[in-house]
């Protein structure tokens, strides 16, 4: 039996809002996460991409951080598949690393991986995009900066009318950092 699995297709609709950010630091790229947990609507899905070391599982410490879950809770799923944090939210930690092909997915029920009553945090989300048609994922890019260990660019894309508090939140962090390296 040939299963096929239908590719996700951009809304037009959907005004997206990109934003870029500076993390120089390690203590800067934790603030932003925290800012970045903050502010997240409810039943947020969160695509986190990034090479390997980019710094992908430490952001998403502090987004739980944000969300009020214990950083030393939160570890990579990279063998278990989906950590679940509770909270005040409760969190989804996938990590679909390990997984080759999106029919994978299809051995789980949505519920297991995709969290029904509060976030989800997915690292390595590529293979997800055929089950994520209809929903509304804030994506977020981290990338080495070159020369710089310690230096990541992350790039945020989302719809602005989901995610608006984010892009503000944000902003307003990116005008602080600014404003503090000006000085």
């Amino acid at each position: 039996m040939r299963m096929s699995v239908r590719v996700n297709r951009p809304d037009k609709t959907i005004k997206h809002r990109r934003l870029k950010l500076a993390l120089n630091t390690l203590a800067t790229t934790r603030a932003v996460g925290r800012a970045l947990g903050a502010a997240l609507p409810e039943r947020a899905i969160v695509l986190c991409k990034g090479q390997l070391g980019s710094g992908k599982t430490t952001l998403i410490k502090a987004v739980c951080q944000g969300l009020g879950i214990a950083p030393r809770m939160v570890i990579s799923p990279t063998y278990t598949l989906v950590n679940v944090y509770p909270g005040r939210r409760s969190v989804y930690h996938v990590d679909l690393f390990r997984l080759e092909t999106p029919e994978a997915l299809l051995e789980l029920d949505r519920e297991d991986w995709i969290n029904p009553a509060g976030m989800t945090l997915i690292e390595w989300p590529e293979l997800a995009g055929p089950f994520l048609v209809g929903e509304s994922p804030l994506e977020v890019r981290l990338d080495f900066v070159p020369a710089h260990a310690e230096r990541r660019r992350m790039t945020l894309r989302g719809d602005r009318r989901i995610y608006g508090a984010v892009f503000a939140a944000l902003e307003e962090r990116k005008g602080n950092a600014e404003a503090t390296q000006g000085r």
